[in-house]
């Protein structure tokens, strides 16, 4: 695997915003040591950098395409 693409490359690929690409890691859509890797040891936000190929991979497999996959959650409603 080659992990050369930075945070910046995959988010112009990919053409979504940081947050998403962030939300997607959350998820699970994007995994460590397969799609992206930590540079450095310690660091509380260490440098990641990503494999291209697998990520356009898991992309064209159906991953979300931008923020509108993910539904804005409604409050409940107090009833009186």
């Amino acid at each position: 695997m080659i992990f050369t693409a930075t945070t910046g490359d995959v988010r112009d690929t990919l053409r979504v915003s940081k947050n998403t690409l962030a939300r997607m890691r959350a998820d699970g859509i994007f995994r460590p040591g397969v799609h992206f890797v930590a540079l450095g040891t310690g660091s509380l936000r260490a440098s990641l950098r990503w494999n291209l190929a697998a990520v356009e991979a898991t992309r064209q497999m159906g991953a979300p395409k931008h923020d509108n996959h993910y539904p804005v959650q409604k409050k409940a409603e107090v009833v009186a």
